[in-house]
């Protein structure tokens, strides 16, 4: 079953990974600044968005990356550099050690390379069976809201209240399969030395989930990684849009002035 794919742009292909509780239209501030020089793609996750509900079986975010090569295929698009956040970022690696010849450059926002603790585990695996006891997200909305953004961007309503829109898009099903997925996802730790492509990795100073520490080991990983930390939360891209289109564009297209 394949998922939701925006497709925006021309140039080389740029794959767009979005965070947990939120969908592909997380990237329309980078889409609408990028999208001129190139082709921005973004998927959406199952049961998030536009996508189909997820398929029968065990929940993985190897099979969803999967998916997302299958529908990469279906617009002939080969090679793509990844960009992911958070659980778009635990994504990028499922999509490493799926077929790292289709990568051409990472850049890793918010994310960790280490596996979930158990308490973490516990906690997602309650927040599964919650969103489908209740056959509704609601319950989890503002506790995400509050997760995601710091402080000062819940004050700003062009900011938490798309985000609000956004988590209410992805259904009860779709919340599941992804807190499932994650709780089930690998160490990726081991990997990062196997990551020959061009990285860029950013981090958030005001990050209430994960740690700059955590993504600067990622960073340290890496061979030859940039690392950038940037005064925000989590969802970097929402609460500095202009910053992280700066570093993405100077990463991507360093030929060209960033918007």
């Amino acid at each position: 079953m394949l998922p939701a794919l925006h497709d925006t742009g021309s140039g080389e292909a740029v794959l767009f990974l979005h965070a947990f509780t939120l969908d592909a239209s997380q990237w329309d501030h980078q889409v609408a600044a990028l999208s001129d020089h190139l082709r921005c793609v973004r998927a959406d996750l199952w049961g998030c968005g536009a996508s189909p509900p997820p398929p029968e079986g065990e929940p993985t975010l190897d099979a969803f990356a999967a998916a997302v090569l299958a529908a990469l295929d279906s617009r002939n698009i080969e090679r793509v550099a990844v960009v992911g956040l958070s659980m778009g970022g635990y994504l990028a690696f499922a999509l490493w050690r799926l077929a790292p010849q289709r990568i051409s450059a990472l850049v890793l926002c918010n994310t960790r390379a280490t596996a979930d603790a158990a308490g973490s585990r516990d906690e997602r695996l309650a927040m599964a069976e919650q969103v489908e006891r209740e056959q509704s997200v609601e319950s989890i909305v503002e506790p995400m809201v509050e997760r995601l953004l710091s402080p000062g961007a819940q004050a700003e309503a062009h900011i938490v209240d798309p985000v609000r829109g956004r988590i209410r898009r992805c259904t009860p099903a779709g919340i599941a399969f992804a807190q499932r997925a994650i709780a089930a996802r690998p160490d990726s730790t081991a990997l990062l030395a196997s990551i020959t492509v061009p990285a860029l990795v950013i981090a958030g100073a005001k990050d209430a989930v994960i740690p700059t520490s955590e993504v600067l080991a990622i960073a340290d990983g890496i061979p030859g990684a940039r690392y950038v930390e940037l005064d925000c939360g989590h969802v970097s891209n929402l609460e500095v849009p202009r910053a992280v289109n700066e570093q993405i564009a100077g990463f991507l297209i360093p030929a060209r002035m960033a918007p």
